[in-house]
């Protein structure tokens, strides 16, 4: 199984941009005022998620309640399926432009700027962007497929990846990340595990091996790992043009929007966070609900 930031893609992307770099958690800094008799400044630093900062900033300013937009079914879902997940608030605001962990959400013009519906209500997850190009997986398509092989999934062994990977998660749902190749598998877990790449803070791809270590040797629920086949890849500024052209909307979500089961979501993944984005973005919501 290769890695993203390693992928063979057929239209040639090289991404400028390390994963590594731009992964990490941003560092606040905060300027302590001279006091009157002149002596130098200190320079406390808070330490943490600078998205869960911003989401902060962002209620207070409009004094939002996330919990009053948190949809009741879907929680009560994802504390059946994941009670960690579940027990982290949940948040989701619009952000001016594209970033590495942000989603992308098809606009509903998106069919019409895009000449296609195949990203109808598509809730993409970027994992890399940058001036080269960017690239995202999908978090909301689920196949029909499992990973293992044999009756109900896949009928090929998937080349590259880790001894044991596709015994180990047999029974775990393949997503199409993208149509971009699909004969390449990606996982998106929650864990800190060798050889995974923090894209958001407590997020991250890859990591096949000690996944496979890990969850085979009962350390964590097998469900805890998202398998995607393909990817959603844009070259130089693509994306960028596509969001000026009303293609998508973007924002920012919790860590457990991009990383719980979409698995017979009471309220599609898509409503669900234009509905924690309020405003317009809840509006629109609402009205393809009555559609």
């Amino acid at each position: 199984m290769q890695a993203l930031q390693q992928l063979p893609y057929n239209r040639k992307l090289t991404l400028a941009c390390s994963l590594q770099q731009s992964s990490r958690s941003a560092r606040l800094r905060i300027r302590a005022a001279a006091d009157d008799a002149g002596e130098a400044a200190e320079t406390p630093t808070l330490y943490g998620d600078w998205r869960e900062f911003r989401a902060k900033l962002v209620a207070d300013a409009g004094k939002v309640n996330w919990a009053s937009r948190v949809s009741e079914e879907n929680s009560k879902l994802l504390q059946v399926q994941n009670p960690s997940l579940a027990s982290e608030e949940t948040w989701a605001h619009a952000t001016t432009q594209p970033e590495v962990g942000g989603l992308l959400l098809a606009s509903s013009d998106g069919p019409a700027v895009l000449n296609t519906d195949q990203y109808w209500q598509a809730v993409v997850l970027l994992v890399q962007h940058s001036a080269a190009g960017s690239v995202g997986l999908i978090l909301n398509r689920p196949s029909g497929l499992k990973l293992g092989v044999g009756r109900g999934g896949l009928k090929f062994g998937i080349i590259g990846a880790p001894a044991g990977m596709q015994e180990t998660f047999a029974a775990s749902r393949v997503y199409c990340g993208g149509m971009v190749r699909q004969d390449v598998f990606h996982i998106l877990h929650g864990h800190n595990l060798e050889g995974a790449v923090e894209v958001a803070p407590g997020v991250y791809v890859g990591g096949e091996a000690a996944a496979v270590k890990a969850a085979g040797g009962g350390l964590i629920p097998t469900d805890n790992f998202k398998f995607f086949c393909g990817a959603m890849v844009w070259e130089g500024s693509e994306l960028q043009q596509e969001v000026a052209r009303g293609a998508w909307y973007t924002a920012a979500g919790s860590r457990n929007l991009c990383l719980k089961q979409c698995l017979q979501l009471p309220k599609p993944l898509w409503r669900e966070v234009l509905g924690l984005m309020g405003g317009d973005y809840s509006a629109i919501a609402k009205e393809d609900e009555l559609d």
